[in-house]
């Protein structure tokens, strides 16, 4: 951290996004962190993911410049478009973590950006093999104009980190052919084959939702009588539903 340099940044010290680190007085702290999965090959791609600007160009950043691998102490322009919203996040990376089980960077805020703070994309790998992504954002609102804009930037934070972290999960565990559109999404979000039980249930519950004693497959066979069954579930040829009449010409 020693070797960048802090003039135009908007805010201080550098490294107030590291995980573990105290935020400064005023500033505030919203860490996302999420599992990916436990496989070589999920590690590889989340580390590729929060070695450049993968997770913010997946959520409709544009960045200049767009290097594959960010540079300590570069500046970038980070410009963020939808419908009316036109945004200029002017930033710089500020440090990266380079360590076996922990990967990524941190970036700060520079003058004219709508926020001040630090910012940091991590790829982290436990004792247990699971990697996580963790997204750490220390800020506040930037002055001037920007305080009429405090609400809404406030609002949309956590969804951003939200949107980070979704666009993580698909480029983490995304195969080599992706589904397009709504069967892809249906993919990402229940699983593939028909056993997915979690996946459904995240479809009607949620993201992380509280498990109920549905969410899962009984551990043995269910044996049913097919006489208590419904008429029409049956299976039986001659069954015919209570009252009709069997004679029909």
């Amino acid at each position: 951290m020693t070797d960048v340099v802090s003039e135009g940044l908007n805010y201080g010290p550098i490294g107030i996004a590291r995980p573990g680190s105290e935020a400064p007085e005023g500033m505030r702290v919203r860490t996302q962190r999420v599992p990916l999965g436990s496989s070589d090959e999920i590690w590889r791609r989340a580390v590729d993911a929060v070695s450049g600007w993968a997770i913010k160009k997946a959520v409709r950043f544009r960045v200049d410049p767009d290097d594959a691998r960010v540079a300590l102490g570069r500046d970038y322009d980070t410009r963020f478009g939808i419908g009316w919203l036109r945004l200029l996040e002017p930033v710089r990376i500020v440090w990266i973590a380079e360590e076996p089980d922990l990967r990524g960077f941190g970036y700060g805020t520079r003058t004219g950006h709508p926020i001040t703070g630090e910012e940091c994309f991590l790829a982290e790998r436990d004792a247990e093999g699971m990697v996580w992504l963790v997204v750490r954002t220390v800020s506040r609102i930037s002055g001037g104009r920007w305080l009429l804009l405090w609400p809404g930037i406030r609002i949309m934070q956590p969804y951003f980190q939200r949107w980070y972290a979704r666009a993580a999960v698909g480029l983490a565990t995304a195969g080599e052919n992706p589904l397009q559109g709504m069967r892809g999404m249906r993919r990402r979000m229940v699983g593939e084959g028909t056993s997915q039980v979690d996946g459904i249930a995240r479809l009607g519950y949620g993201m992380q939702p509280s498990r109920g004693p549905f969410d899962a497959p009984p551990d043995e066979p269910v044996e049913l009588d097919a006489a208590e069954l419904p008429w029409e579930l049956r299976g039986d040829g001659d069954a015919r539903e209570p009252g009709s009449d069997a004679r029909l010409s």
